[in-house]
């Protein structure tokens, strides 16, 4: 049986203990809690009420643990960003185990310094990218790294269907600050989004970004982004996101060199060049007469099953890498690139100029970290 602390207890932390006191997990038990408090005790009483110990913060737990008077295999961390890196590390200092909710942190540095933690822990590091898990995005890499429709030209994101009132950044006096919160859709909402680009497509290699504070809501950090990204090999793309538009929408579009394929509504529809053309694109660029053709590709739909309960397989995924019975949906180490990814586009904004991302491990990454975080602390 792994024994799990869930540390933060909010609205993220109160789902992942409940899994875990619901028992979806097997092989998995609910074994220590921090910061419990309002509805989330009320949804947590019976496990407190079974003997599962609440401390009143991270170092308690972890003073228990080093005393030896609570015994853990493994924690999830849901705390605010800023202090995701300073508990994975004590945790993996402790022989823990870790799975951390999105993002790793605030700045890139903080992950970089869990993953060292982790490497000289030995123990699993994993993250919470709960869309990885979704059949229509599993299937949408699959084609993209197949090949089969050439190589990427362009990609088009615009999530807006984040959208949240003015209640939700009242809700807690750490959100949508800088010195608590860290930034606004990009580092709260984005991560998944961010992950799943650069999972998919990989990240791009420069960056122009566009973030507007408060546009839509009485907030000091960004509620509305657009970002222009460019490739290694010249594909070039585009990401738009919001918190303030209704009603909103999430549309992914990838162009590859023999295909279209949008993602919408847990559906993949493909539009393909070769089947309408019988050869390849770039081959009738250069030869057709036709001055005014309209390639209009030969269209398909996919629509894969859908998961139910995304967030109950990262967690038993976590356990089974755990037990060497499988692999994590998403180790640790892919924190660090939707993190840098966000931090350039951030950093572009603030001194309007496109950021090239750094290749990690790189002593241009090491420049890039000192370069960001010197900007966000001026803000």
């Amino acid at each position: 049986m792994i024994r799990i602390a869930v540390i933060g207890v909010g609205n993220m932390g109160s789902k992942y203990a409940q899994i875990l006191q619901d028992g979806l997990v097997d092989g998995a038990q609910l074994s220590a809690l921090t910061r419990v408090r309002g509805a989330y005790r009320e949804l947590l009483q019976k496990s407190i009420d079974r003997g599962v110990p609440v401390f009143k913060s991270a170092d308690a737990l972890f003073e228990a643990v080093e005393s030896g008077s609570l015994a853990l295999d493994a924690v999830i961390i849901a705390t605010p960003h800023f202090a995701h890196e300073a508990i994975a590390v004590r945790a993996f200092e402790n022989g823990l185990d870790v799975l951390c909710d999105k993002p790793s942190g605030v700045y890139s540095r903080q992950a970089r310094l869990m993953e060292e933690a982790a490497d000289r822990s030995g123990k699993v590091f994993s993250m919470v990218f709960n869309q990885r898990t979704l059949p229509v995005y599993i299937k949408l890499k699959e084609l993209v790294e197949s090949g089969k429709y050439g190589a990427l030209k362009r990609v088009n994101w615009v999530v807006t269907d984040w959208y949240r009132p003015e209640q939700y950044y009242k809700s807690s006096s750490w959100h949508a600050t800088w010195d608590k919160d860290g930034g606004g859709v990009l580092l709260n909402q984005c991560p998944h989004n961010l992950d799943l680009l650069q999972w998919i497509c990989g990240n791009p290699k420069r960056v122009q970004g566009f973030c507007h504070e408060g546009r839509f809501h009485d907030i000091e950090v960004e509620d509305d982004v657009t970002a222009y990204f460019e490739w290694e090999n010249g594909a070039t793309g585009t990401f738009i996101t919001s918190t303030g538009d209704a009603p909103g929408i999430n549309r992914l579009e990838i162009s590859l060199e023999e295909a279209l394929i949008v993602c919408e509504n847990g559906k993949l529809r493909i539009g393909e060049v070769a089947q309408e053309m019988g050869g390849k694109e770039a081959e009738y660029r250069k030869t057709s007469t036709d001055f005014f053709a309209k390639i209009k590709g030969t269209w398909s739909e996919i629509v894969p099953e859908t998961q139910p309960q995304p967030y109950v397989e990262v967690i038993k995924r976590f356990t089974d890498e755990i037990n060497g019975t499988g692999k994590s949906i998403a180790d640790g180490r892919e924190g660090r690139k939707s993190l840098l990814l966000s931090n350039a586009i951030y950093l572009s904004s603030w001194e309007r100029e496109m950021v090239e991302l750094p290749a990690i491990g790189s002593d241009a990454e090491r420049s890039f970290e000192k370069r960001f975080e010197s900007a966000l602390g001026k803000k």
